[in-house]
Formats: C-alpha cells, sequence, structure tokens
C-alpha cells in the first residue's frame, strides 16, 4: 500500500515565502508492493512568483539496489540535466530540485525514479488558484429588475475587477463612476457586482477577475435581461397560428357554401327535376 503527504509546515506557507520547500513521500509497505509503476499526484495552487524546493523521497524500492536513476520532467518532457544518480540513504532515495516558479512556467513537475524495469513517479501540478464554482454561468432577469453577480474564490487575490466583454475587448466597470448604475462589493475572497435598473442593452457577457502576483484569474457570467413579454412570445405564436388556421377554415366554409347556392337549387337557381 502506498502513500504520501505533504508537511503541514510546507502547505501552510504556499503563497507566502520567497522560498517554498515541499516534500512528497512515496512509501512502500513492505509485502504489498507488486513492482507495478504508478503516479501519484498533488495539486498545489501558487499565489505569487518564488523560489520552490520540491522533494521526493521513495522507500523500499523493489529489490532495493544501492543506486538507482531520478530525473525531472515538466509536462511529460524532461529536464535538461536534471538526471542524477541517486544512492541508497536509511533504506530511502532522495531526489529534490529547486526551480524558479512565474507564471510562464506553472505546469506538471514529476520525479522519477527508475531503475531497470521499475518506475516510480509522483507530480506536483503548480498551479494559479482556481474558482470555487463553475465558470460561464448564465443568469437570467427582467427589464427594470436589479440583479447581483458574484465570485468567489478559496484564497484572498490582491484585488478584484470587474469587466464587461464588447467583442474581442472587455470594458473596465467603474463603479464608482456610474453608482446609479452599478454597485461594487468586494470582501477578501468574494466579490459582488450589483446592476441597478436592467435594460436590455445590459445583456451580455461579465467578467470578474481576481488578481494575484502570479497572474489574474477570470471567470465569466452570462447576462440575460428579457422584457416581460418574452416568456409568452411562445405562446403569442402558438395563439397566431391557431387564429390564422381557424381564419383559413372558415373562408374555407364560406366558398363552398357559395358555390353550392340555396338548398335545393342548383348554381343556376333552378330546381332540379326528378322523373
Amino acid at each position: 500500500m502506498r502513500r504520501f503527504g505533504l508537511t503541514p509546515r510546507s502547505y501552510t506557507g504556499i503563497g507566502n515565502m520567497n522560498a517554498l520547500h515541499l516534500l512528497l513521500v512515496l512509501l512502500y509497505w513492505q509485502g504489498v508492493n507488486t513492482g507495478q509503476s504508478s503516479v501519484i499526484v498533488e495539486h498545489l495552487a501558487i499565489l505569487k512568483p518564488q523560489n520552490i524546493e520540491l522533494l521526493c523521497i521513495l522507500t523500499d524500492f523493489p529489490n532495493k539496489p544501492q543506486n538507482i536513476t531520478g530525473y525531472w520532467t515538466k509536462n511529460g518532457n524532461v529536464i535538461e540535466n536534471s538526471e542524477e544518480t541517486i544512492n541508497r540513504h536509511d533504506e530511502q532515495y532522495f531526489l529534490r530540485k529547486s526551480f524558479n516558479i512565474h507564471r510562464s512556467n506553472l505546469g506538471n513537475y514529476s520525479c522519477i525514479f527508475r531503475n531497470m524495469e521499475n518506475k516510480e513517479e509522483a507530480t506536483f501540478v503548480l498551479k494559479a488558484p482556481a474558482f470555487k464554482d463553475k465558470q460561464n454561468k448564465r443568469i437570467l432577469t427582467y427589464i427594470g429588475y436589479s440583479v447581483a453577480l458574484d465570485c468567489g474564490i478559496k484564497q484572498s487575490p490582491k484585488t478584484w475587477n470587474w469587466y464587461k466583454a464588447n467583442g474581442t475587448e472587455r470594458e473596465h466597470i467603474n463603479a464608482t463612476a456610474d453608482p446609479t448604475v452599478y454597485n461594487i462589493l468586494l470582501s477578501n475572497n468574494v466579490t459582488k457586482l450589483t446592476l441597478l435598473n436592467l435594460t436590455k442593452e445590459d445583456s451580455g457577457t461579465y467578467i470578474c477577475s481576481a488578481v494575484f502576483d502570479i497572474k489574474p484569474i477570470d471567470s465569466q457570467l452570462e447576462l440575460k435581461v428579457l422584457s416581460f413579454t418574452e416568456p409568452l412570445k411562445p405562446f403569442i405564436a402558438i395563439a397566431i397560428q391557431v387564429v390564422i388556421f381557424v381564419t383559413l377554415i372558415l373562408l374555407y366554409e364560406r366558398q363552398s357554401n357559395k358555390r353550392k347556392g340555396p338548398a335545393g337549387t342548383t348554381e343556376n337557381g333552378l330546381y332540379e327535376h326528378t322523373p
């Protein structure tokens, strides 16, 4: 049975230390090792650029060789000059490396232990924070109403910004400049944009942006402003079709009666004679 973990001290320091030491421990419990390759994954939210030292410890490798090969990959590609020979120390193998993490080099960093046909791997997924809720939410409301759009994230960003998409561009929303139209609430890891006295023109895509040192994180919300008659349009369309259909039936019957004339006469107005 295999397990791994981060030391509590290392984990709580994420985003708050210039140098971050992450420890990933891979353990084999005696009698359970199958010799098959496996991958352990740990997801970590990075708030700001920093130096990070990743440390992997492997215990009880198959056959316990005196030394094995260790190296690092990023997003599946071997990191240049990262391969080294690892000697067994107190029944363990240690592989560590420091990385300078910025916006452009977030990604999946893997430590790999290899000897002959045996291979063990653990991956640190270093990524920017993510929003709590599913992105691209759709909100429906009506003209004249007010609506609140909210975004929340686990970590607290440096600041929040709201935008409205305008084609390929996006316009920054300034609630101070338009207090009768917008109201923005900021509260650590949550922000709320309230739109007042809605019009059809308020429909569109709104973007909340949580600004972290590592990079800003965006979430989109789709707002659709309807008139009060909008929900009735399908029923109105059906009613119009029914009226047209009934009118056509009445016109057809009227034309049929005209062609037949009064009861008991022909079209020329003469009585039919039966011998």
